[in-house]
């Protein structure tokens, strides 16, 4: 048997008891509705939960592998951001909506699954220009395929919560060969332009591997830096990103903090204004 919680503190009228000319409306009126507004009230309750002790800081280095990096990266919107939640509903102005946004079960706000920006920055890493690309993808990422050895890959990745509100967006896909409506529009729930939300990375040097070295740390670091610019400024991380959904406004030097903070120059190519005279750190 399962047991919904949400469902558990609706209280559903009897079908036999709902106006029988609108039978139609009974799953939706009565049902459907009372619950998302229940969903959304108590996870409204967690709201004020702090996120942050979803994510690594500073310290917590002291308990790592040497070589390890924390990268946080505070960023804005600069094209809306959307996702496809599978398995909810929302509601917007009293009505189902069909398009939601991926939420996080506990607090109810919108965010970025870690495993969506590890697929969203693998994308970007497969196209930075490098002469041992493949080699270094496997170290960040895992190796993919069974004739490799396989190794955990090295960076970690953790959601990335809006604590702004979503907003109603419509698109209407186009026709490739005419460019005109190929169907009705399609309502979707995004994140709009300006919107803020924080992102996390560590990168951790373990396993090694049987061929480990240490100028693979500073080899991974500066490619790292590379595919973070392609994600956040050319491909995106979003949904739709064929059509720039998911870019970022351009960084300022203050919007990034690198631990230990001795290899934040490797990272300058994301800032609007470089600092030459940092090190790089490796």
């Amino acid at each position: 048997m399962v047991h919904d919680y949400y469902l558990s503190k609706v209280k559903i009228k009897d079908f036999n008891e709902w106006n029988k000319e609108k039978e139609k409306q009974y799953l939706e009126e009565v049902f459907i509705l009372p619950l998302a507004k229940e969903k959304d009230k108590l996870k409204n309750k967690s709201k004020n939960e702090d996120i942050h002790v979803f994510y690594p800081k500073e310290e917590d280095l002291a308990y790592l592998p040497n070589g390890s990096v924390l990268i946080k990266i505070t960023f804005t919107l600069k094209k809306p951001y959307t996702s496809k939640d599978e398995g909810e509903f929302h509601i917007i102005d009293d009505k189902i909506f069909e398009n939601p946004i991926v939420r996080d079960k506990f607090t109810g706000l919108p965010m970025v699954r870690p495993s969506t920006w590890k697929g969203h920055l693998r994308f970007a890493a497969e196209r930075v220009d490098c002469q041992n690309k493949k080699e270094i993808i496997n170290r960040l990422f895992g190796s993919e395929t069974e004739d490799e050895e396989k190794l955990k890959g090295r960076l970690y990745f953790f959601p990335t919560f809006f604590e702004e509100d979503s907003k109603k967006d419509v698109i209407t896909p186009l026709k490739r060969d005419t460019r005109t409506p190929a169907r009705g529009p399609i309502f979707m729930e995004v994140m709009k332009q300006g919107s803020k939300g924080e992102f996390y990375l560590l990168y951790v040097p373990y396993p090694k591997g049987k061929n480990f070295e240490e100028k693979q740390i500073g080899e991974d670091l500066h490619f790292l830096a590379s595919a973070l610019k392609l994600m956040f400024y050319t491909y995106g991380f979003s949904a739709k990103k064929t059509s720039g959904f998911g870019t970022i406004e351009e960084l300022k030097e203050e919007n990034i903090e690198i631990y230990p903070k001795d290899k934040k120059g490797i990272f300058s190519i994301l800032y609007t204004t470089h600092n030459n005279s940092v090190k790089d750190g490796v």
